[in-house]
């Protein structure tokens, strides 16, 4: 209390100190006796009012490496009458754990002469622990960082894998780093590259995909598995290669592979006890992102080289077809206004379709996206039901010009030229003397009725040819009261 004569109330003031982390010290300089807060005898450890009174409170506490820069800054104030301010250990609950305190110290001055020294002491080791896992975080992050550019920049596998390795290593402070590939068969892996591991291993080693592995029981799981002590594990016994090598605890994520099937994984292993943190886990499992996205970059050069090589074959197809489509469009025009609206309606089917091959790696293309694509500004009146087929390039081209030549003609004369009318698009796959077939039924209903007489254009000629000669398949249409009908069957490469 500032106030002279005010008497403060030293119960309430007991009892917030008693009810928080702070705790309150004194030190009577001339009669060397020490009082304190009852909170910091719960501080340091000892039964209440365990002490003597005296200084021999720091001594004893203290960690031999802390007590001495302690006692030497409560002297180095008392000298110069100046407020200090110290942190200090103590032991904690366990072995494993240590808690942090702050001290500030204020000497009190009379003629002079210091006369007294008081202090405040306060746990300040989860704000220390969060300093420290900010630190760690930052450092990962920039180092994941370098490992992303290194990732984009290296064509080389296997140096890329030596210094992923090195990194992990040197960032989680462990002994021995590991990346095992998947061999083919699933039944092995192979340790791709290493550090402190025996001479030799490394290209050579295999693991067990089997559960009783750690690295098959992260395959099998799908995600990080942390070990804290791996002769006490119950989920998995752990490889003979981990045995050999005494590891204690560790971390193990998978990496990713192409179509659902992992590379590998990457392991972090130490031969002491360890509890790893959660951002050492995200971590250990970003690092595995990073060469999951090393490995599919560089199978993605290689598949852009064949697809180079295939680009350069169905260029020449392709221009053909351009001019050929021109020729037939241009014979079926009534005028060039005509001819410009038919022939860029159909090259942009057209470019649709090649869109959809390229962005796929001119690989298979969904069925539903080429549909979805093409049909666009029918979709509200257009139902689909059918499995998700897959189609390689040669029908995706086919199958695209067919379904435009459909939907043209519906718009025009069919069920899409009445708003009230629907068209139903079903499809399966079955098995025939040809392999895998595809099955696709295009209904019309509720537009006006169809005119068998009129005799067929271009479109249907077009559906016809790429379909039946191209494609070697087969087309059906048939005409009832409620609308055309027509059947597309077409032989498929593979399905997924």
């Amino acid at each position: 209390m500032s106030e002279q004569g005010a008497r403060p109330d030293l119960e309430s003031f007991r009892s917030a100190l008693d009810a928080g982390v702070v705790g309150m010290w004194s030190w009577d300089l001339r009669s060397n006796r020490l009082t304190w807060s009852t909170n910091l005898d719960t501080f340091h450890g000892r039964p209440e009012s365990g002490a003597d009174g005296t200084l021999s409170i720091i001594p004893q506490d203290f960690p031999s490496q802390d007590a001495g820069g302690v006692i030497a800054a409560i002297h180095k104030s008392l000298q110069t009458h100046e407020p200090c301010r110290l942190e200090y250990r103590l032991p904690g609950r366990s072995e494993h754990e240590e808690r942090w305190f702050e001290a500030l110290v204020t000497v009190i001055v009379q003629d002079g002469e210091a006369t007294q020294m008081l202090g405040m002491c306060r746990d300040v080791t989860e704000r220390l622990r969060i300093n420290r896992e900010v630190g760690v975080r930052a450092r990962q992050q920039e180092t994941l960082a370098r490992l992303g550019e290194r990732a984009l920049t290296e064509t080389d596998l296997q140096k890329f894998f030596k210094e992923v390795v090195a990194t992990v290593g040197e960032i989680l402070d462990v002994e021995l780093v590991k990346i095992l590939e998947l061999l083919p068969g699933d039944a092995e892996l192979l340790l791709r590259a290493g550090v402190g591991w025996q001479a030799g291993l490394v290209g050579t080693a295999n693991v067990s995909t089997g559960r009783e592995s750690l690295a098959g029981y992260a395959l099998a799981s799908g995600r990080p598995v942390i070990v804290e002590e791996l002769a006490s594990e119950t989920r998995f016994s752990g490889s003979q290669l981990l045995h050999d090598h005494g590891v204690v605890s560790s971390i193990t994520t998978p990496i990713a592979g192409r179509d659902g099937r992992a590379y590998g994984v990457i392991g972090a292993h130490t031969g002491k006890r360890r509890r790893f943190h959660d951002y050492d886990v995200s971590f250990l499992a970003a690092v595995a992102n990073v060469v999951a996205g090393a490995i599919q970059r560089r199978q993605l050069d290689q598949r852009h080289e064949l697809m180079i090589r295939e680009l350069r074959h169905r260029s020449g197809n392709l221009f053909s077809q351009l001019l050929a489509l021109f020729s037939q469009t241009a014979k079926n025009s009534r005028s060039v206004a005509d001819l410009v609206l038919k022939y860029e309606a159909r090259v942009l089917a057209l470019a649709n379709a090649h869109r959809l091959i390229t962005e796929g790696g001119w690989k298979s293309t969904s069925l539903n996206e080429l549909l979805n694509t093409l049909l666009a500004p029918f979709l509200d009146r257009i139902s689909f039901n059918g499995p998700n087929v897959f189609l390689e390039p040669d029908p995706t081209f086919g199958l695209s010009m067919a379904v435009h030549e459909l939907a043209t003609n519906a718009s025009k004369h069919g069920s899409l030229s009445d708003p009230a009318g629907r068209v139903d698009l079903t499809w399966l796959v079955t098995r025939t003397q040809q392999g895998l077939t595809l099955v696709l039924d295009w209904k019309e209903s509720r537009g006006p009725a169809p005119k068998r007489s009129r005799r067929p254009g271009f479109g249907s000629r077009l559906i016809n040819m790429v379909i039946e000669r191209q494609l070697n398949g087969q087309v059906q249409q048939t005409f009832t009261p409620k609308g055309s009908q027509t059947r597309l069957v077409l032989p498929l490469a593979h399905k997924q």
